[in-house]
């Protein structure tokens, strides 16, 4: 049934020379990113970090690698929640997290993983890239608070149309008023002068 390939010892070689090229390649590559990145196996055990990881984290390589996932994260429910998805899918996913850092510096951030799958559809660990949105998140909190300012601002505007309104018409029916008195009374003294 299967077919024994013998392989010569310079076929051998330069296939592993081709292996350690490809091998050193994607590593220079993931550290290359400028995400913060990192290999996870299908415990949720940290395999492999980038510069850009270690830069947002604070964490040196070795105090991260070999432990789950969870400790970088506050929201501990949220987390489970998210890798049991990640091994659920087979697409990208992404959420909002707050990152600890080394010194316990909160840090919004998006996470995004695509789970890793053997030919046969297994679960292998997944990429997680974490995106430090903090900027955004000041800019949208600035951003409501002006929007907050400026509709109580238009609030007070139309407070005051709409007392302006109201003295207005106020104003109207009072002349009108003053019209039917002044009418009244013009009709009264032409009665009382023709009578008189």
């Amino acid at each position: 049934m299967f077919r024994k390939t013998v392989l010569k010892e310079e076929d051998f070689q330069e296939l592993k020379e081709n292996l350690e090229d490809l091998q050193k390649y994607v590593e220079d590559l993931i550290m290359f990113l400028p995400l913060a990145f990192c290999a996870v196996n299908p415990f949720n055990i940290i395999l492999g970090v980038n510069q850009a990881f270690r830069d947002l984290t604070n964490y040196d390589e070795m105090e991260v690698l070999g432990n789950e996932i969870d400790f970088l994260f506050l929201e501990k429910e949220k987390t489970l929640a998210f890798k049991e998805k990640v091994a659920r899918e087979t697409k990208r996913i992404t959420d909002e997290f707050i990152l600890l850092t080394k010194d316990n510096k909160e840090i919004p951030v998006s996470l995004s993983a695509l789970a890793r799958r053997s030919e046969k559809g297994e679960f292998l660990g997944y990429f997680l890239t974490i995106l430090d949105i903090s900027e955004t998140k000041k800019f949208q909190e600035e951003l409501e608070r002006k929007i907050k300012e400026r509709t109580k601002e238009l609030q007070e505007k139309i407070e005051e149309l709409e007392n302006f309104e109201k003295l207005i018409i106020g104003r109207e029916l009072k002349m009108i008023e003053l019209k039917e008195e002044n009418t009244a009374l013009k009709e009264k003294l032409a009665k009382n002068e023709k009578s008189g």
